[in-house]
């Protein structure tokens, strides 16, 4: 086998493992998602909103981080839905 076939498969390797790894993170965070709504179906706006603001005092720097990749999520989100080919 070649030296490039040999780097090939070795990067294939790490691709495929990557890809894997992410693939297990996205799932346990889904998971983690999945059971947070199942906790707001029974609350109240108000009460979630309290709850927010709570998280936002004790977490400012979380909270600014994941309202920031909240935007940008439903910022691709919008913009993709708007293109035209």
């Amino acid at each position: 086998m070649s030296e490039f076939s040999e780097t090939a498969n070795d990067y294939g390797r790490k691709f495929a493992d990557a890809a894997s790894r992410a693939t297990d993170y996205i799932e346990a965070k889904a998971g983690v998602v999945g059971e947070k709504l199942k906790d707001l179906q029974g609350k109240d706006l108000r009460e979630i909103a309290d709850e927010a603001k709570d998280y936002a005092r004790r977490k400012p720097g979380q909270a600014i981080l994941i309202s920031a990749a909240a935007g940008l999520v439903l910022g691709f989100l919008l913009r993709n839905g708007r293109r035209v080919f």
